[in-house]
């Protein structure tokens, strides 16, 4: 099991490889406690200079440390309750291992 401090780390380093990507300073911004895992937002450093588009919660499973992107059609309680009944899977590529990346 990951401890909360490690699973920031890891929500953390996900974050900056976006903002690496983007060209744009991201930061963590919230955390969400559940038994699996820690589920986190991110915004722009400069809030009032960028606007993010897409940029959904994502939840940084405790067990691997496998970071889960939800979607932002719907809140996250919508895409916490599948994933807790198993009717919502993420997509392939909504699926980073900080091991592999």
């Amino acid at each position: 099991m990951l401890t909360d401090n490690k699973m920031l780390e890891i929500a953390n380093k996900y974050v900056s490889q976006i903002g690496q990507e983007i060209n744009i300073e991201l930061i963590v911004f919230s955390e969400t406690k559940k038994s699996y895992g820690n589920v986190y937002g991110y915004i722009a450093k400069d809030s009032r200079k960028h606007r993010l588009a897409g940029n959904g919660p994502f939840l940084v499973k405790n067990d691997a440390g496998i970071v889960i992107q939800f979607g932002t059609s719907d809140d996250v309680e919508y895409y916490l309750d599948g994933y807790e009944d198993g009717t919502w899977e993420p997509s392939t590529n909504g699926v980073w291992d900080p091991d592999h990346n």
